[in-house]
């Protein structure tokens, strides 16, 4: 019995030293479609199991998006954003606003939208304000996606055997604590690469956008900004520069008031000690003059 449970787990050993790591993604053409693979070539598995053909594979895609775009009024880009969301059946992962009273507001979602509606959110999305930029990406990771379900079969006959062994076994203790081990690894390998599958699953069946929207004054929907609505922007722009520039001088000088009245106060002393000084100066002039008339003259 000790001799089959050690040619088992040798054999079990050797099957899981030649599965490697799930190899990296590899990126495919940007853009809002990929078209399917017609090769018949079916391939084989990192872990060694072959892959059905390339023409029956559902191709498994990772999109990912960035719009940025500038709004004349923000405040209602929040609401409208969460309602466009729904609108197409996503989510909002997360959400970051910033802003102060005075200045230019702005506001960042990361989004979560089916694969089957992502086309048609970026078009809606866009509407929402000026597009400044647009960025697509998308990466295949059909290989990966297939590879990993294999492993899992692979590893889970694994464990049926390890169960099978464990349940006849009736041998020493130590083998049976050997292929207790061995089942404990197995398992833990079998939760490890269903997370990966979870997260290939999650990435391939919701694509991720990245919405940024900054808010202007003066904004313009219609096409591009022409010479007028540039010029006014400028002038806005400056006009704003300049309240800025006195709320920060006034802001200023309430924080130097302070310091300004002992300034104030040290001034008129000075003043004053000059003032007396220059009296007495003034006093001693005089009073030599007067000595000098008053003395006789020789000659």
């Amino acid at each position: 019995m000790r001799y089959m449970v050690l040619v088992t787990l040798l054999a079990l050993g050797c099957g899981a030293a030649r599965e490697a790591a799930p190899p990296e993604a590899t990126p495919a053409k940007a853009g809002f479609e990929v078209a399917a693979d017609t090769s018949e070539a079916g391939g084989t598995a990192e872990s060694g199991e072959p892959l059905p053909s390339q023409s029956g594979l559902e191709r498994k895609i990772v999109y990912t998006a960035r719009v940025d775009l500038v709004v004349e009024q923000f405040d209602p880009i929040p609401e409208q954003v969460e309602t466009l969301v729904k609108q197409f059946d996503g989510f909002v992962a997360s959400s970051s606003l910033t802003g102060s009273p005075g200045s230019s507001r702005s506001g960042q979602w990361t989004l979560r939208i089916p694969v089957a509606r992502y086309e048609g959110f970026l078009a809606a999305a866009r509407e929402l304000g000026e597009m400044q930029q647009l960025n697509v990406d998308s990466q295949d990771v059909t290989e990966e996606y297939y590879d990993v379900e294999a492993r899992i079969r692979n590893k889970k006959r694994t464990e049926e055997r390890l169960l099978d062994l464990l349940e006849k076994a009736t041998g020493k203790l130590d083998d049976i604590l050997q292929v207790e081990r061995e089942l404990s690894r197995v398992r833990e390998e079998i939760e490890r690469v269903e997370g990966r599958l979870r997260v290939l699953k999650d990435l391939t069946s919701l694509t991720t956008v990245t919405l940024s929207v900054r808010e202007i004054k003066h904004y313009v929907p219609e096409g591009a900004a022409g010479y007028t609505t540039r010029v006014r922007r400028g002038f806005n722009a400056s006009i704003d520069a300049l309240v800025a520039t006195a709320q920060a001088l006034s802001i200023a000088i309430v924080v130097l008031s302070p310091w300004l009245a002992v300034v104030l106060v040290f001034g008129l002393l000075l003043v004053v000690a000059w003032r007396l000084v220059r009296r007495r100066r003034k006093r001693s002039s005089l009073v030599e003059v007067e000595r000098v008339e008053e003395s006789p003259i020789t000659g």
